[in-house]
């Protein structure tokens, strides 16, 4: 058989891993759940359990929510493109799976609050979901009419989400970012932000990130810029020039943050249908002022496209930046450079 299908890897306070994988061939499937111990020694344990009930054929979102040691993950259905489905972090067993919801798609994530341990997403069909931790749906109704974005910032200290989406009534469809009360069963509007002229018809935005202030983050080339809890515009900061910006064709890819140091790293590059000139770079920005404190060629001496990925924080000294390179069906090679921080 042939893997198919894998989900991120998340970690417990412990420092604990666990992901999942799916297989198919031969008019068979199945699925694993694994768990990593000592994960930071030379000799890492894993163990696996087979459930074929997690069998996904894409890329599936996990999320764990510690409050309640629950695994929170989308399995694929007949009917729906996936489900929600939770299991025990500790037998890693089945607990529930409602199928009478679409759950996380490729691109979607599950958000789990810290303090009630709530579970909210945005479904294949752009309802937003709110769960409890053992599979009740405590919400459901559409965000905005008439939107595209399935990305979203929780406040996990409050019920509060704030997300970016396209407003597909008009062309070109321009980009609001929205703050939404998630406290009862029925959501509430707080506050829309509208962007510059510059990005507002641009197509592409990066997932929002938020700090313990409830300040959120984003970027959309060749802007980056901070939003504060009322939805008032802290700072707004350029990345690029205008030259760079014709030449490269640029656009966002996502933000990481140490929110000890107060510094945002931006990862921008050229896209997929960049045939030529090629740029890629992480700008470090001051999550106070917008400053911009440096920025890091990670071109890597390549003329060719690269496909990057979020950079991994690891405490205060070094992140991790990986990429790919090469386009499918050709050899795709993961790579990954350790940068000291700003």
């Amino acid at each position: 058989m042939l893997p198919v299908g894998i989900s991120n890897i998340v970690s417990d306070r412990q420092g604990v891993l666990f992901y999942t994988v799916s297989w198919s061939g031969d008019e068979y499937y199945t699925a694993k759940i694994c768990r990593i111990t000592e994960a930071q020694t030379p000799h890492p344990i894993q163990e696996c359990i087979e459930n074929y009930q997690l069998y996904n054929d894409i890329i599936t979102p996990l999320a764990l929510n510690e409050k309640y040691d629950i695994l929170v993950t989308a399995v694929t259905d007949d009917e729906f493109e996936s489900v929600p489905a939770g299991l025990n972090k500790t037998t890693l067993a089945m607990q529930w799976i409602n199928r009478h919801f679409f759950g996380a798609g490729v691109t979607g994530h599950y958000r789990c609050h810290t303090n009630t341990g709530d579970i909210l997403w945005i479904g294949g069909d752009r309802n937003l979901l709110k769960f409890k931790y053992n599979g009740q749906n405590l919400i459901n109704n559409y965000t905005q009419p008439n939107d595209a974005g399935i990305n979203f910032v929780l406040d996990k200290q409050k019920q509060i989400i704030i997300r970016p989406w396209q407003n597909m009534t008009d062309l070109p469809w321009k980009f609001v970012v929205s703050s939404y009360d998630v406290s009862t069963p029925k959501i509430k509007i707080r506050w829309n932000w509208y962007p510059p002229s510059s990005i507002v018809a641009n197509d592409d935005m990066t997932s929002p990130t938020i700090d313990d202030k409830g300040t959120v983050y984003m970027s959309s080339m060749p802007l980056v810029f901070a939003i504060d809890n009322l939805g008032k515009t802290v700072w707004t900061s350029k990345l690029a020039t205008s030259s760079e910006m014709k030449t490269f064709q640029l656009i966002s890819y996502c933000i990481a943050m140490n929110l000890k140091r107060r510094t945002l790293y931006v990862v921008s590059g050229s896209p997929i249908f960049q045939k030529t000139k090629f740029l890629y770079f992480i700008t470090a920005v001051n999550m106070d002022t917008g400053k911009v404190i440096k920025r890091i060629d990670v071109s890597m001496g390549s003329n060719k496209y690269i496909t990057p990925q979020c950079p991994i924080l690891i405490g205060e000294e070094m992140f991790y930046f990986s990429w790919l390179t090469g386009q499918y069906p050709q050899s795709v090679p993961f790579k990954i450079a350790g940068i000291k921080q700003v």
